[in-house]
Order: structure tokens, then sequence, then C-alpha cells
């Protein structure tokens, strides 16, 4: 699982956890995110902090 991009509305996080790859937005986040087509999780400072160590985050 990993943030793709940051829009005014939140997050993208993509989802690859399962057979297929997922998208989903994220508003705020908790301690932890859950896939809502899937059911996996991440920590999320995790993908945060992935993010933006990431060339994503200067996209």
């Amino acid at each position: 699982m990993v943030i793709d991009a940051k829009l005014s509305e939140g997050y993208v996080v993509l989802c690859d956890k399962r057979a297929e790859m997922h998208s989903f937005l994220i508003v705020s986040f908790g301690l932890s995110v859950e896939c809502p087509h899937c059911g996996a999780t991440e920590i999320a400072t995790d993908l945060v902090t992935d993010f933006y160590l990431s060339d994503r985050a200067a996209a």
C-alpha cells in the first residue's frame, strides 16, 4: 500500500495487497489505514513517511 498523490480532497492511496490493484481516498489519517476493498491494513505514519521521502510528493 502506498500514497500515490496528495489532492485538496485528501490522499490517494493505492493498495496491491491482494490479487488486483485498488485505489481509494483518505481524507484524514488515524493510526492505521484499511483498504475498503480488500481489508489490508498499514500503519499510517509509515505510509506518510514513505510518501514524503519519495519523488511522488514533489510532483
